[in-house]
């Protein structure tokens, strides 16, 4: 299913409502199920072009009272559409369904997104598991820090006193 832009869609708008062409031959020319065009010509007839340029804020308050009117009335989802002018048919089937499974307080508590695939629990624990392993190669490097820096000093004091040889012995030889 290929995304439509807005202008194509109002463009196919445009051209209905200029009462050429009959909806289904609009929705097959501009590639628009024809469900989907029949909910936005009923939403563009009520709120104009405000439903595909400004289309409503969905929050939990909006759910509620779309899929309570949608029961309520047993409207359609084009009658849905005209009235709130929200198109998403596929969200408002899975509002409704929530509606009349559990209530109002189903649609409050629905979160965007996907559901995580770990729960909190398994998440703070690899959280957990990775601050001790950072820690302890932390401590690992930290130790192979001074090892190479207590072995460079040594080097040193050796070439010093290999040095201060040397000296000697070639002041001795003059």
């Amino acid at each position: 299913m290929t995304k439509i832009s807005k202008q194509t869609k109002l463009k196919a708008l445009i051209e209905y409502f200029e009462g050429t062409t009959s909806l289904k031959t609009v929705a097959k020319k501009y590639q628009i199920h024809p469900r989907t065009m029949q909910m936005l010509a009923a939403a563009y007839r009520t709120h104009g072009t405000d439903v595909l340029l400004n289309p409503p804020k969905v929050t939990s308050e909006f759910r509620v009272k779309l899929a309570h009117w949608a029961e309520e009335t047993g409207a359609s989802y084009t009658e849905v559409a005209a009235k709130f002018g929200y198109v998403g048919i596929q969200q408002i089937m899975a509002w409704r369904k929530i509606y009349r499974q559990k209530g109002p307080n189903g649609l409050l508590s629905i979160r965007k997104g996907r559901k995580p695939s770990m729960d909190n629990k398994k998440r703070l624990k690899k959280k957990n598991i990775r601050k001790k392993a950072s820690k302890t190669t932390d401590q690992q490097r930290i130790k192979e820090l001074e090892d190479e820096n207590q072995e460079l000093r040594i080097k040193l004091e050796a070439s010093k006193l290999l040095a201060s040889m040397k000296q000697r012995t070639n002041k001795s030889r003059k």
